[in-house]
């Protein structure tokens, strides 16, 4: 996230120097004629290819997944088109008679490559209308080594994806959407994770007049440094076998951390998930084993290393510049991933095809000073998001909530953290910031939910209380299912706090009830975050190495 321009920019210039509950919104009933008639509508740069008045009751989609209790909608599919290739394939679900008045698009994940109908459909239930596209090209939500991707080698499609089809499917879904209504949405929102968590980036930062509210959840924003992070964890066992890290030294570490750290960072007596890892600073060392040990009990040298390797930030060993964070203490659970499982489904096929024109190159061979600096030059430009410059968003009136679980398996947990405070360098007026901007990090929530913290929370009905009625959401209620699934009772609240505040036990009460908390601010720990990125930014600018990228 450190090599932007926009960052660089920044750093000369360093260095020269709890939302209320709604109001039930009624429901609009189409008067503008037959679903049907959509299908001779004209929109710029759009065909529509389907326009179908689906009942209400079960409703089977396209790809086969079933949804009950549907309402009776409206599923307009269509193709955006806007130069010679380009191929960005929409669904569009409008409501029959329960339309609420307001549009949300819809968010993609991976590599994209679909329409996500288990979006579509929780979001025409709750009233909205609806978009999701297939990110412009077909099949491929994840890849393989050896593969060829023909979109990712097309420089139109490989845009579409990292940046522009969200714009796309949300101009034309907006024209549909008034065609059948007979009237524009009273409001529009977009809710995205992972990838269309850096989807919901590049709308906030280069289309902010898209969407009123943004929800950017465990946002993949930093794309292609996250590749070089999948690297980097997979890289000590790769070229060492005996450094992997197995699921027993995963439990050993992950348990050792916990009592470690757990009494200084407001964790709560039987949590088995830190409350705010940024106050531990486990040393995996203490772990390695000592002569006629159990190695059952302990780390061998290779592993104690491997450890922190995975703690520390991917760096160009050539300049000591950070080019990613390393990976949260407390996190250990979660990291059989990032050990090499991510490179064969996503690093290595996407490097391959848009970096290195090799679909069988060797990952194992990546060098992070003078390949970091080919992948910044080829490929940073088209799928990342981390301008810290949220000018245009914030005038347009809009409001952005990103959400970051302290537990995520693939996305290095303090990069939101790292992008809040580069957007305080840019203004300093913390309290104006969060006129608009607010991150919550969730302890203990995977990537985009599951963990052992709680991870189930309402970010659409907080962003409509903060665009429609002004009321910034002062905290997130998270919920922790057992089991994860509903039906099976709550284990616990808790509530998220908007950083830089944690939740904090009040001293009474049951620690299973979110009503227990409440949320302070650690102004020493906030200090010291944006103190280092400040000077993080500034030896970005100092380094000298990242200064040829393009806006």
């Amino acid at each position: 996230m450190k090599a932007t321009r926009q960052r660089l920019r920044l750093a000369k210039k360093l260095c020269l120097l709890g939302a209320a509950p709604l109001a039930l919104a009624f429901a609009h009933t189409a008067e503008a004629g037959t679903c049907e008639s959509l299908a001779g509508l004209k929109v710029p740069n759009t065909t529509i290819t389907a326009a179908i008045s689906v009942p209400a009751g079960l409703y089977t989609a396209p790809d086969g997944s079933t949804y009950p209790n549907m309402p009776a909608f409206c599923r307009v599919a269509a193709t955006v088109s806007t130069q010679p290739t380009e191929a960005v394939k929409i669904e569009v679900w409008l409501p029959a008679t329960t339309w609420n008045r307001r549009f949300e698009g819809l968010g993609s994940g991976g590599f994209g490559g679909s329409i996500t109908y288990s979006a579509l459909a929780p979001a025409v239930q709750s009233g909205f209308a609806a978009a999701n596209t297939d990110t412009g090209h077909e099949g491929g939500t994840v890849g393989a080594i050896g593969q060829s991707l023909p979109w990712a080698q097309n420089p139109v499609s490989l845009t579409d994806w990292g940046h522009s089809s969200i714009h796309l499917m949300s101009d034309s879904a907006k024209a549909i959407l008034q065609a059948f209504y007979q009237r524009k949405a009273d409001y529009a929102y977009y809710d995205g994770c992972s990838t269309g968590g850096a989807e919901a980036m590049e709308e906030a930062v280069y289309y902010p007049d898209d969407y009123d509210g943004i929800h950017a959840g465990s946002p993949g924003m930093d794309y292609s440094h996250l590749m070089m992070s999948f690297l980097w964890g997979a890289l000590p066992s790769a070229k060492n076998p005996a450094a992997a890290l197995g699921a027993p030294q995963l439990a050993l570490l992950h348990q050792a951390v916990l009592g470690a750290c757990q009494a200084d960072d407001g964790s709560i007596a039987g949590d088995s998930f830190l409350n705010d890892p940024r106050k531990c600073h486990f040393d995996p060392a203490v772990l390695q084993c000592k002569q006629g040990q159990d190695p059952g009990t302990c780390l061998s040298v290779a592993q104690t290393q491997a450890a922190r390797t995975l703690y520390s930030p991917v760096t160009n060993p050539q300049t000591g510049l950070v080019l990613y964070p390393g990976f949260a203490r407390g996190s250990e659970d979660n990291w059989s991933l990032i050990q090499g499982a991510l490179v064969p489904f996503f690093a290595q096929p996407l490097l391959a095809n848009t970096v290195f024109d090799n679909p069988n190159w060797d990952w194992t061979s990546f060098n992070f000073a003078s390949d970091a600096r080919l992948v910044d030059r080829k490929l940073s430009p088209s799928i990342t998001a981390i301008s810290p410059d949220l000018s245009r968003f914030r005038a347009h009136g809009g409001k952005l909530i990103m959400t970051q679980g302290w537990d995520d398996p693939l996305n290095a947990q303090t990069l939101p953290i790292e992008y809040y405070n580069s957007v305080l360098a840019t203004d300093p007026d913390v309290e104006r910031v969060q006129r608009f901007y607010r991150l919550f990090m969730a302890p203990g929530m995977g990537h985009c939910g599951g963990g052992p913290g709680p991870n189930t929370f309402d970010t659409t009905a907080a962003l409509q209380a903060w665009v429609e009625h002004d009321q910034a959401p002062a905290k997130l209620i998270a919920t922790k299912y057992v089991n994860d699934l509903p039906a099976d009772g709550v284990a616990m609240t808790r509530p998220l706090c908007p950083y830089p505040q944690r939740a904090a036990y009040r001293g009474k009460g049951s620690t299973s009830v979110a009503a227990s908390y409440s949320c302070v601010e650690d102004r020493p720990q906030f200090a010291k975050d944006v103190k280092q990125e400040i000077e993080n930014i500034i030896a970005t600018y100092r380094s000298g190495d990242l200064n040829n990228l393009p806006n």
